[in-house]
């Protein structure tokens, strides 16, 4: 039985969230949740383990997503894609501590936050050891 890939869903602004939803699920995947600040996103996290995370860089909270990506990092090692308008240099070094799979900015096409996210999946199979079978990552192929 394949099980598809958990995303977690990091953006405040709800139709944003909403139509990346839509589109990770016509693509076979699963949404592990919509978070809107770096708290939820974290809490989400910690109860839903997803595979990945979309994590927005400005949230509708004091922390922003950076803060949160490296937060989630640090304590379940869960990697994301930054999603930003707002990606300068200082914003790039100090959230280089998540190691994101990538960034990628808005606004985008639907294809190309899919094709990121099919890429990180596929990237996060091959640094898996061989033989776990705990994530439903190493369960499916990528296509």
């Amino acid at each position: 039985m394949n099980v598809p890939p958990k995303i977690l869903i990091v953006e405040d602004q709800y139709f944003v969230a909403v139509d990346c939803e839509l589109h990770l699920r016509a693509a076979g995947m699963e949404c592990a949740g919509l978070a809107t600040t770096a708290a939820s996103a974290l809490d989400l996290a910690e109860r839903q383990r997803p595979d990945l995370i979309i994590m927005d860089i400005r949230l509708a909270s004091r922390a922003d997503g950076v803060e949160a990506a490296i937060v989630i990092y640090e304590r379940l090692g869960i990697r994301c894609i930054f999603t930003s308008a707002h990606a300068d240099e200082s914003t790039h070094r100090e959230a280089a501590r998540a190691r994101p799979f990538a960034w990628v900015n808005k606004p985008y096409a639907s294809e190309q936050l899919i094709a990121a996210v099919h890429n990180a999946l596929e990237e996060l199979r091959c640094e898996l050891p061989e033989g776990r079978v705990d994530s439903p990552v190493t369960s499916q192929a990528v296509h």
